[in-house]
């Protein structure tokens, strides 16, 4: 049995035509041969998923572009490949991350039984996903990269970059379904459709995000300064090195924390996490050099170290 439902949208009224009672199990409530006007709640509810989570796969796509660009340090430069190792470890964090959550998104996305393309689609986005997903977890693993040096972290985030950029496409593809069939044009135009591109629109005339200000320090940048066992000093890179007397400190900073390693000659390594203003963290041994770190400012862009010392 059939019937007309009648839907105000935007003060227009569209019709649609559902399925009352169907053989052998319930209906979907799409008839899969729209005419315009035409409005069906589960076919946008589809298109806003599939449009929300695509969405998410292209800015990981993009991110990870700027990411290969950022990880090439200067050949021979401890320094940079440090910073770049750094960098790396940050990247396999958020890739991974975001890869979970495009494949959870693609995953809740309902199908349609009665359009074979919208399954085939949504589910070759999930293959593909899939498909990259495991080995990028297991290299963003926190604590194997916990031990690993900076060319070694690279070398993992140089591997999950080229792994996001082999996702493919779906064929035929959404833009493709689109000019092709009249049912994907109508998900296209989808509330949640609609948001995404509005938003890509925006995204793309707004000017960049200014700089995070500095923060103020007595010594400036200058990490120099500490080599005499007392500094102020301003962190502004991802990862420096720092000399306090004989004692030398690897600091690695992100938005939200420092992290300040020492390792001892003899092996083995002390490394203290500061996420908070005031955190501190003591660096030493009895009878030679204390090094006490206080995390005094931060902000999405450099962070501000108390250093002292004592003998």
């Amino acid at each position: 049995m059939a019937a007309v439902l009648l839907l105000a949208v935007g003060g227009v009224f569209a019709v649609a035509e559902t399925d009352t009672d169907t053989e052998g199990g319930e209906s979907d409530g799409f008839s899969g041969k729209p005419t315009g006007p035409y409005y069906n709640v589960r076919l946008w509810e589809w298109a806003d998923g599939m449009c929300e989570s695509m969405a998410s796969l292209k800015a990981l796509r993009a991110d990870s572009v700027k990411e290969a660009d950022r990880l090439r340090g200067k050949a021979g430069d401890p320094a940079s490949e440090r910073e770049s190792g750094s960098v790396a470890a940050t990247y396999l964090r958020s890739a991974s991350e975001a890869l979970e959550d495009i494949s959870r998104d693609f995953g809740a996305v309902d199908s349609l039984t009665r359009i074979p393309d919208t399954e085939r689609l949504r589910a070759a986005y999930a293959r593909e996903i899939d498909r990259v997903r495991p080995e990028a977890v297991k290299l963003a693993d926190a604590d194997g990269l916990a031990g690993l040096a900076a060319r070694e972290r690279i070398g993992r985030a140089e591997r999950v970059t080229s792994l996001v950029a082999s996702i493919k496409e779906p064929d035929p593809s959404w833009d493709h379904l689109i000019h092709r069939d009249g049912t994907f044009e109508t998900a296209a135009n989808s509330p949640g459709c609609l948001a995404v591109r509005q938003a890509e629109r925006e995204r793309r005339s707004e000017p960049p995000e200014p700089e995070p200000p500095l923060l103020p320090a007595a010594d400036g940048t200058s990490v120099a300064a500490c080599a005499d066992g007392a500094c102020e000093v301003r962190i502004t890179k991802p990862a420096t090195r720092v000399e306090v007397r004989e004692l030398t400190l690897e600091v690695d900073r992100d938005d939200t924390e420092v992290t300040v390693r020492h390792s001892y000659p003899s092996g083995g390594a002390v490394r203290v996490n500061l996420s908070g203003e005031g955190a501190r963290g003591t660096f030493g041994r009895g009878g030679g050099t204390t090094v006490t770190v206080e995390l005094k400012a931060m902000n999405e862009g450099n962070a501000v170290l108390g250093i002292t010392s004592s003998r």
